[in-house]
């Protein structure tokens, strides 16, 4: 079974109250979307990674993370941002009952709240990293 996480977005912002459920992706998809980011990277330029950068793990991913997407050309960036938001919902309350759906674009107020999402989508599929790097 695959993990989920729940994430109430408890941010003083316009995204506050909402809540998301990411759910992990399968080892097909996760490998296939990481091969794409090396791919990126090279891409981009990113041959020689710092040791403090490899031993954050998800972290450090995360922090070069927004530096390759913004090296990739528009088009493989806005497709490496949708395959990490693809394993997202969105929670919606409705008369006392709840209810997800896969998360649009109108359901975002905030920049912030879509980074820290692909943020928990990388933490949630790839922190096996963090174990192998230290």
């Amino acid at each position: 079974m695959r993990k989920e996480i729940t994430w109430p977005v408890d941010d003083n912002n316009r995204d506050n109250g909402k809540e998301f459920v990411i759910t992990e992706m399968s080892a097909w998809d996760a490998e296939e979307l990481a091969e794409d980011i090396m791919r990126c990277m090279s891409q981009g330029g990113y041959f020689d990674i710092q040791p403090e950068v490899i031993q954050m793990g998800v972290a450090g991913l995360a922090t070069i993370g927004l530096s390759v997407i913004a090296s990739a050309d528009r088009e493989t960036a806005r497709m490496l941002g949708q395959r990490l938001l693809e394993s997202v919902e969105i929670v919606i309350t409705h008369d006392g009952k709840q209810s997800r759906r896969k998360v649009k674009d109108i359901d975002f107020e905030e920049v912030s709240t879509i980074r820290q999402l692909k943020d928990k989508v990388m933490h949630l599929n790839f922190d096996f990293l963090t174990i192998a790097a230290g």
